[in-house]
């Protein structure tokens, strides 16, 4: 039986698995990589962070998580498919690692972030659509 999540530790150990799966997937690791050219040792830590805020009450998370998910979608259009491959993975990892109710939450956090995410960016694009075809 596996063990719940209980620690910053933790967090670090799914995050850091969740994270090594980018580079090879073709879909949001093409953003990761190609796009954004993310810096993993600059990332992770802020990850850290992050899901410790939203498990485990941490306080050390500083900053506002959808600015860079605007900024990606500047470069190239997130979609459904990216945030349901995003939650695939990381449901995945959690499941390769733990298992409990703290494990559970994380994925229905992830499941409303993914959701959430997904609906403001479409969002956004259909205006930018809008206001394309408005200019030609």
């Amino acid at each position: 039986m596996k063990s719940d999540i209980q620690s910053r530790a933790d967090i670090q150990i799914f995050v850091d698995a969740f994270y090594a799966k980018m580079p090879s997937d073709d879909l949001v690791g093409h953003v990761f990589m190609d796009v954004m050219h993310v810096d993993f040792a600059k990332h992770l830590p802020k990850m850290y962070d992050f899901w410790e805020m939203l498990l485990l009450d941490g306080s050390a998370y500083k900053g506002a998580p959808m600015r860079p998910h605007l900024e990606v979608n500047q470069k190239e259009r997130l979609t459904q498919a990216h945030f349901d491959r995003w939650l695939s993975l990381f449901n995945a990892t959690l499941d390769e690692h733990f298992e409990g109710k703290v494990t559970e939450e994380a994925k229905v956090k992830a499941w409303n972030i993914a959701q959430t995410w997904a609906y403001k960016l479409d969002n956004i694009n259909q205006q930018s659509d809008q206001a394309e075809v408005a200019q030609s």
